[in-house]
This record gives C-alpha cells, structure tokens and sequence, in this order.
C-alpha cells in the first residue's frame, strides 16, 4: 500500500510587469546604445588620429627623401628626425634618420652662427641611438662618422672627451674594409702630420672596398692639397693623372688647389723642372689639361698658368722650336699673379689648416 502526497498547484497568477519595469528597461537600453555609440566614436577617433599620423609620417617622410635627392642634408635630417618622433619604431624611419646624419657630417658647414661642433653635437646622439641597434658594415660606417665628428670638435679646439683614432680604429676592426674608416683615418694621419705612407696605405684600402669611391677619392684629394710638402704635391699629381686615366671626376674647387699646390714652384725653375718630370711628359701635359678645364683665373684657357706649364713641357722634351717668350713672361710675373691668384682662389671647402677663416669641412672635400 502506498501513501500519496498531493501538491497543490500554486494558483497564484504571474504578475505583469509594470510602468516602471518597462521605463527601467527602456533606460536600460538608451544607455547601452549610447555606450555602443561612444565607443564607436572613440574607435573612429583613433583610426581617425592613425590615418592622420600616418600621413603626417608618410609626409616627413617624402619630405626628408625630396630634401635628400637636393642635397639639402639639414633639412633631409629635420624631416627625417620628426618621422622618428612620429613613429619611433619604424626601422626605415631610423635608418633614414642616421643616413641623413651622415651626410649632413660629410658636408658640415662652419660659420659665425653655427659652428662645427654645434652640428657634431646635435648629430653624435643619433649616431649613439643608431649603433645601438647596428651590427657589421652598419655599425662600421656609424662609429667612423662618431670618429668624424669628434675630428670637427677637435677641429675647433676641444681635447677633453674627443676620441677619433679609438673610433675609426673600432670601425676598422668590426668591418676591415670599410671605407669610410679607412678613408677618414687616412685623411686624420696628414691632418696631424704623419706618414703619407701609412695614409696611402688607408686610402688604398677604401678604394679596394669598392664603396664611396668618389667620396674616398675627394677625401684623399683634400688630405694631400693640405699638406703643402713637396712629396705631397708629388702624390697629388699623380692621383690626379690616375683619376685622368681612370675617368675619374674631380671638383673643379680641388683641381684648383691642386693645381695651385704641384706647380708652386714656378719661380724655381729646378724644382719646377723636377715636379714636371715625375710623370711621363705626355701624361703630365693632358692631366695639366685635366685639371685646367674650366677654371677660371690664372689657369683658364686664355689665362698664363697653362701655356707656361706646357712650355716648361717642350722645353724639358728638347722642344727649342717653339718660342718661349711666354715663359719668360710668366716667370717676370709669377710672384705678383700668385699673390692675387692665392687671394682669389682660396677654397672655403677645404680644411686647410693655414687657412683660419675656412668655412666648410667635409668628408667629401
């Protein structure tokens, strides 16, 4: 037998919900959507901000490359340095950045408002931050531009914390070819009065790498119009017949001082004699010509430097049909035309140390 339990149903009736509950719901809702709404906002206001940053960097960006391809570094660097701020983890940005820097090293201008160590020190963190990241050939050609940049500071009088050889020496020592290492270290040896030996040895070095040749070659050009010695000069007239023969391009500024520099001597007539005959005679008369394409002053075409050097040629070769009534003449004049002729063609791109007012120091000189 079993017992059973009888459950009553509850009979009580569900209440409806009310005004209030249907208000609460309402609100409820409103307020979702206008937290949607927001966030939505929000969303667009950020994708909004990335379109215009980006570009904003795509700008400082193009900027930098259309400043760059004008040469016009300090501006490339200024474009470039924003595109870092604006993304400060773009790769591309920074290697930019860096490249910009040094060039704008390369081409350093001094000048009563701005000296040289005034644009070191703005560069030399960017090359800090750069070889931070760098490795091999990179972080070769940024610690001999840091080596380059304390060259300027000393340059303009700093000892205390000016570290070139360390710096170059590193360089070398991470990339043993590097030509921009190679090539400063070359062009550091002459500037203290060292061994053209052992430059010859560095500028050798950078030619073999086979990068910045041009740039290796104007820097090497520049070490040897500075040294103002006679085994200078005579290295100088030979680089200049093997660029001639190679093809090579000189500035016109540098075969002025070159020319200036080998033939300083023509108010003596041996050693004048002795610096035309280290070269075939030949090769001498068509790199003399070289050089003396269009200059202007002394060396120009209708001008006595030229058809003096060429006459010295004949004569040398046992040439004695010619007249030389030009000789003669140049040699009357000589001593006055080179005072005016120094005067006038001083070269405000070299790093001439004799020559205080100098304006500009360049790895590409």
């Amino acid at each position: 037998m079993f017992l059973s339990v009888h459950v009553p149903r509850n009979t009580t009736r569900r209440k409806e919900p009310g005004t209030w509950s249907n208000l609460l719901k309402f609100f409820g809702a409103v307020s979702a959507t206008l937290s949607l709404l927001l966030v939505l906002n929000q969303v667009t206001g950020v994708l909004q901000g990335f379109r215009i940053h980006h570009k904003e960097f795509r700008e400082a960006m193009k900027i930098g490359e259309q400043a760059q391809g004008r040469q016009d570094y300090p501006a490339a660097f200024a474009s470039f340095e924003h595109a870092v701020e604006l993304d400060p983890i773009d790769r591309k940005a920074q290697e930019r950045e860096t490249k910009a820097a040094m060039l704008w090293l390369e081409n350093a201008h001094g000048s009563p408002t701005r000296s040289f160590t005034d644009t070191a020190n703005q560069l030399l963190p960017v090359f800090d931050r750069s070889l931070a990241n760098a490795t091999g050939a990179a972080a070769a050609d940024i610690l001999a531009h840091i080596g380059w940049a304390n060259f300027l500071r000393y340059r303009d009088g700093a000892r205390e914390g000016v570290e070139v050889d360390g710096s170059l020496d590193r360089a070398i020592s991470i990339d043993k070819s590097n030509p921009y290492a190679h090539a400063m270290s070359g062009f550091w040896i002459l500037w203290q009065g060292g061994s053209l030996e052992s430059a010859n040895g560095h500028f050798a070095a950078a030619l073999a790498s086979g990068r910045e040749r041009a740039y290796v070659r104007e820097l090497q050009v520049s070490a040897l119009n500075n040294l103002h010695q006679t085994d200078g000069d005579i290295a100088l007239l030979r680089l200049a017949n093997e660029m001639r023969k190679n093809g090579e391009s000189m500035p016109q500024s540098q075969r002025a001082s070159a020319l200036f520099n080998v033939f300083d001597r023509m108010e003596v007539h041996n050693e004048l004699v002795a610096m035309l005959s280290v070269l075939p005679l030949a090769e001498t008369e068509a790199t003399v010509n070289w050089l003396c394409a269009d200059q202007t002053g002394f060396w120009s075409e209708t001008r006595e430097g030229r058809p003096f050097i060429v006459a010295n040629l004949r004569e040398i070769a046992g040439d004695r049909a010619q007249p030389f009534s030009s000789t003669a003449t140049c040699r009357r004049t000589w001593p006055e035309v080179r005072v005016r002729y120094v005067s006038q063609s001083t070269r405000p791109s070299s790093v001439s140390r004799p020559n205080p007012n100098n304006g500009r120091v360049s790895m590409s000189l």
